[in-house]
């Protein structure tokens, strides 16, 4: 039986579908109180993130005059929204769909989810951290009357300040492995190697760190409070401003297992972007990957002048799973991509 035919007789499911669209009404009244503007932004565009490890879905379409144009599905409305904060929009959010190439279908992750994305000029991911805690903290009062919620038999105390860990602390705690001993590929390697890790031979830096993150880090961060993990190193860290030689202001958010949004303090100098968007451009080519035109217009708006700022994409469905206790993204949506297409 399909989703949607699903809650024609099952009450709690229909029950899913009201509240998740009150969730998005509490998502609403809680910028608009802290003065945000909502905007618009496309989400089919000519040029894509970068992201090497992100994929696009590329479309074809024509004009009236039967015209070719190549474009992509956003996986982000990112750089739109950086565009508006360099026209001078001091604190805005939107609510759009976004789209990932090679995602799974079902646990956490669909090929289309919605994304919300908030943005302060004049300030930077520390305050961003405290708009993550409020709202969160916000939404699970309005929906579950309490300061906590129960997520897959884990009770999680949703109340502001969240405790806080640095990557170069986890690391340390969880993988034994110093990063600031781990700055190139080669003593990267001989460290983990050394600690038990299992490192392919053409291992570049990036996947090493992923690989011990998602590994060793990820896993035992505790599941029973949220939890901010911070300062990420440079390559991990594209758009984001650096905090020094070797990490970025760059935050992560863990609540119950899951990761629930990506945020930084905004790089605004626009020759370091293009330089990163080459690297990130390299790195694509060396997988094997489409190559995706550089958004020209992305790096005009920093050259206008981008305020230092703060900005952040949080995930609504893992969202949604937290604060409903849903542990299956497929049991959540009226119309999931594994019904659709399989």
């Amino acid at each position: 039986m399909k989703n949607w035919q699903k809650m024609k007789i099952d009450p709690k499911f229909k029950e899913v579908q009201i509240k998740r669209s009150q969730i998005i009404d509490f998502i609403r009244h809680f910028f608009k109180k802290e003065g945000f503007l909502e905007v618009t932004t496309p989400i089919l565009v000519k040029a894509a993130g970068q992201e090497p490890y992100l994929n696009p879905i590329s479309i074809s379409f024509y004009d009236e005059k039967n015209k070719k144009y190549q474009g992509y599905l956003i996986t982000s409305p990112e750089y739109a929204l950086k565009k508006l904060l360099a026209a001078d929009f001091e604190k805005i959010f939107e609510i759009t769909k976004v789209f990932r190439q090679n995602e799974s279908f079902g646990g956490i992750h669909n090929p289309e989810f919605q994304m919300l994305e908030w943005y302060r000029a004049h300030s930077n991911y520390r305050q961003i951290m405290k708009d993550a805690e409020n709202l969160i903290y916000f939404l699970n009062q309005k929906l579950n009357h309490k300061s906590y919620l129960i997520y897959q038999g884990q009770k999680i105390n949703l109340k502001p300040p969240w405790p806080k860990i640095s990557v170069k602390q986890a690391f340390l705690k969880y993988a034994k492995i110093n990063l600031d001993q781990a700055k190139n590929i080669i003593a990267f390697r001989k460290i983990a190697q050394k600690r038990g890790f299992k490192i392919v031979k053409n291992a570049s830096w990036d996947d090493i760190f992923y690989y011990i993150f998602l590994n060793a880090v990820e896993p035992k961060l505790e599941k029973n409070q949220p939890i901010i993990i911070y300062d990420y190193p440079l390559p991990q860290a594209a758009l984001a401003k650096r905090k020094n030689s070797f990490y970025a202001e760059r935050f992560e958010i863990y609540i119950g297992g899951l990761e629930l949004a990506n945020a930084f303090s905004e790089l605004t100098d626009w020759k370091e972007q293009s330089k990163r968007f080459q690297r990130e451009q390299k790195i694509r080519k060396s997988l094997h990957k489409t190559i995706i035109p550089l958004d020209n217009d992305f790096l005009n708006a920093l050259k206008l002048g981008l305020p230092p700022s703060g900005g952040i994409a949080l995930g609504i469905e893992r969202l949604e799973m937290l604060l409903l206790n849903i542990k299956d993204i497929n049991d959540l949506l009226p119309f999931p991509a594994k019904q659709m297409f399989n």
